[in-house]
């Protein structure tokens, strides 16, 4: 297999710098992302090709002509809104996309097209160059799904359970020398057969690669697992004649999850063992996200950063899926404190109606929705549309990663204290005539002749500007996140007889509880805080 993308992608990158004029950002006047890689898309467990011949198949048998055809035209389609680069899972639970030696066990989704004599892996790579999208194989590192069952995972678990978690079900141990080894030689073997452009380790899946608790003490064999696989890639590099192999990792949010996980991307970037890092949630997506601490780290330093955007809001919000509005602006949010570009993640819930009659996304935005990654990977355009902002409690239990993530505002009628704050980041410079801002919050447990003081960043908001209105029925769940009976406050940010009170940046409301209805519940809940941008011109 010849690899023929990297004149394309050069090409394409050229068009695009030309067609931008320069790296000047019309919005902030600031310097946009640099590099070729702008929008990443990460097919996990193979959902933009794979679900086309399982779940979604027609009624007709599907051949493996067909299924290469799925495969070619899901890469077209990709490229069409201008997807840089394509990581795509191809090892998971010690199973593969592509046959191997090393782990023998097929990852179900592709045990038809190879059963048709196809190479899942060889025909998307190959179109992937042929369309000028680099490739990347993506591994889930420790994916857990269906937790301790080891029926569905791969030989090299089922015969040595000793040495997975037990804290953790359906993970192994990679303190393990084994393990560590059994992974270093499937990627070996990887890099050896097939033409890929680099490795994409999804530490996501499943977040804990050592017993829980004890990551910290773990680090350094992590440090060295990374350190092996980039002389593994060198190696490769070296005999292909190219240029470096690209390794990226998936990681989580912010560097005290990464560090208690075991993951020393600090070390990992200094050392030059990866090229790029996604901070992300395991599932939603938080227009919070700190990214200014990994976007510091890679500072002078070739690893780029691009933060995680999913379809899917917070916990308990199935509905509510996010649409171009949301997308700008946690796009502009990122791109803001120095993103280099935006990886997707479990985008398939767009059209997940084609997997499942249970999951959100209509089966008919297949391939619409790829159409909504077009305008991120330009700030202009941001710029020039609306965003809507969503800043809602992703987790209300402890996440995946073992952190408690939720940023409601609790006031405690028992208490004598009866305020509290949050913390919310608007990349927005209200000033501009050109915008017009509504910010709106839901009030839980308060009753309709209770009353909130409101302020923003220290600033009292004026009744004049506050919209209030009871709801007595409450959200259904498919409405959203089911809730009790509630109060809707809607606010005007666009104050004219002084100066706006949001400012570019971080931005803090605080809330008080002034009258209090006695006999009530303990709480008063203020959440789902948004804030709407409308772009007049």
């Amino acid at each position: 297999m010849e690899n023929n993308g990297m004149c394309s992608r050069l090409i394409v990158t050229l068009l695009i710098a030309t067609w931008w004029g320069g790296n000047l950002n019309w919005a902030t006047g600031a310097e946009v992302p640099g590099g070729e890689r702008r929008i990443l898309y990460n097919s996990d467990g193979g959902e933009a090709f794979a679900d086309f011949w399982t779940a979604a198949a027609p009624l007709e048998k599907i051949d493996g002509a067909r299924m290469k055809t799925i495969m070619e035209s899901s890469v077209d389609e990709m490229a069409k809104i201008g997807v840089d680069t394509l990581a795509t899972c191809v090892w998971d639970r010690f199973q593969t996309m592509a046959p191997s030696q090393v782990c023998p066990d097929p990852m179900q989704k592709y045990v038809a097209p190879r059963e048709a004599g196809l190479d899942p892996l060889e025909t998307i790579i190959g179109r992937c160059h042929q369309r000028g999208i680099e490739f990347l194989a993506c591994l889930r590192m420790n994916d857990r799904h269906r937790g301790g069952d080891v029926a569905n995972k791969g030989r090299f678990i089922r015969e040595n359970p000793q040495w997975l978690l037990e804290g953790a079900p359906g993970g192994m141990d990679y303190a393990q020398p084994k393990v560590r080894e059994q992974v270093l030689q499937f990627i070996e073997e990887l890099l050896d057969k097939y033409e890929v452009d680099g490795l994409e380790f999804d530490y996501m899946r499943w977040c804990h690669m050592f017993e829980p608790g004890e990551g910290s003490q773990h680090a350094n064999v992590l440090t060295d697992f990374v350190d092996k696989t980039r002389q593994l890639l060198t190696k490769t590099a070296q005999r292909r004649k190219c240029g470096r192999l690209v390794l990226g990792v998936r990681v989580p949010q912010t560097l005290r999850e990464c560090d208690h996980l075991g993951f020393e991307v600090a070390t990992w970037i200094k050392k030059g063992l990866i090229d790029y890092v996604v901070p992300t949630d395991f599932f939603y997506t938080d227009p919070n996200t700190s990214i200014k601490d990994f976007v510091k780290l890679a500072q002078g330093t070739a690893c780029k950063i691009y933060p995680a955007i999913h379809p899917m809001i917070c916990e308990g919000n199935r509905p509510g899926l996010n649409n171009p509005a949301n997308y700008r602006a946690v796009a502009r949010n990122f791109y803001a404190v120095g993103a280099d570009g935006i990886e997707t993640y479990n985008y398939q819930y767009h059209w997940a109606g084609n997997h499942a009659a249970g999951y959100p996304g209509p089966a008919y935005m297949w391939p619409a929705a790829l159409g909504y990654l077009r305008e991120l990977r330009n700030p202009k355009l941001i710029a020039q549309r609306d965003r809507h902002y969503r800043f809602y409690q992703i987790w209300e239990r402890k996440s995946p990663v073992g952190v408690v993530k939720d940023q409601r505002i609790k006031l405690n009628r028992g208490q004598s204290d009866l305020r509290d704050r949050r913390h919310f980041y608007l990349a927005e410079n209200l000033s501009d005539p050109s915008l017009r801002a509504t910010l709106q919050f839901k009030a839980l447990g308060l009753t309709k002749k209770e009353a909130l003081e409101i302020q923003l960043n220290g600033i009292k908001v004026p009744s004049r500007y506050i919209i209030r209105k009871f709801d007595e029925d409450g959200q259904n769940e498919w409405q959203g996140r089911p809730l009790e009976a509630f109060c809707w406050y809607t606010i005007d940010l666009n104050w004219k007889s002084i100066d706006g009170p949001i400012v570019y940046g971080d931005n803090e409301i605080r809330v008080q509880l002034t009258s209090s209805a006695a006999g009530r519940g303990a709480l008063v809940e203020v959440c789902e805080l948004e804030v709407y941008v409308y772009v007049r011109s």
